[in-house]
């Protein structure tokens, strides 16, 4: 029997690093690499990928848990980045020399084809220079990247609608947060309007989606201090059973890990 011909998975996700592997057959792309070059290598083996086989290297903004190994993936590949004004001018300088005809560069919104899977970027409220995410279309079903992002909007939620696969920020527990050692000033901006996504509000967009068409549900960028997986697994469960709605049943719920290679989300 053939394997799956559309395949995602979380090589990385949270602070310590982000990297999110998105392909079929013929073309694979990562979304960010928020980690050194040998750990995405590495990590792409044990999904039965390589990084010599990837064809492009999208990124949604400039922050270092998303960037580290860009410019060494780059080099040694000769990755070509897609990759907005903004976000370009604010990273160029941390990976190092590149050659720039390598550099694509994408203006939030549009769509841009790498083999057969078609790509478009949109903006999302982060503390970055041109913050966005990314919705993947292939043959055989689509996909989403929806983390860093601050607060809910109506757009951006209509953007991801009826993606059969989603990777959704569910990045602090606000009891936690408040609660926590951090700096008042740091508490404001991580649950701020342009900071990350709580638990409750990843909740509600789960259960958005889920009316308009996504099946499979990939919970990423979980603090390590301000939550924890579980927690974000209950507070997703809590409104989804409000709905009617049973996981196993009407959808699947992962988590993508901090450490290590998560479950691939295949169709």
């Amino acid at each position: 029997m053939a394997g799956p011909v559309f395949k995602t998975c979380a090589l990385r996700s949270g602070s310590s690093g982000n990297a999110i592997f998105v392909g079929n057959d013929s073309t694979r792309v990562l979304i960010d690499a928020g980690v050194c070059c040998r750990t995405i290598e590495e990590s792409l083996q044990t999904i039965g990928e390589s990084a010599a086989d990837l064809d492009g290297l999208l990124v949604t903004h400039e922050h270092s848990d998303h960037i580290a190994g860009i410019g060494v993936l780059m080099r040694r590949y000769k990755l070509p980045v897609y990759v907005n004004e903004a976000t370009w001018q604010a990273m160029r300088r941390s990976i190092g020399a590149v050659d720039d005809n390598l550099v694509h560069l994408l203006e939030t919104g549009a769509t841009a084809a790498i083999g057969d899977l078609t790509l478009t970027s949109f903006a999302t409220p982060h503390d970055a220079a041109g913050s966005v995410g990314y919705r993947i279309e292939a043959p055989q079903g689509s996909a989403a990247v929806f983390t860093d992002v601050g607060s809910l909007r109506d757009d951006l939620l209509r953007t991801v609608a009826g993606c059969q696969i989603v990777f959704i920020e569910a990045n602090y527990d606000y009891t936690m947060l408040m609660a926590g050692t951090y700096p008042e000033m740091l508490k404001q901006r991580i649950a701020g309007e342009y900071g990350h996504l709580s638990n409750e509000d990843c909740a509600s967009a789960v259960g958005y989606l889920l009316e308009r068409g996504t099946s499979r549900f990939v919970l990423s960028h979980i603090s390590k201090d301000n939550n924890y997986p579980e927690l974000a697994m209950m507070t997703v469960n809590n409104r989804l059973k409000a709905m009617g709605a049973e996981m196993g049943r009407d959808l699947s719920v992962g988590i993508a890990r901090r450490f290590a290679v998560s479950e691939p989300v295949c169709l």
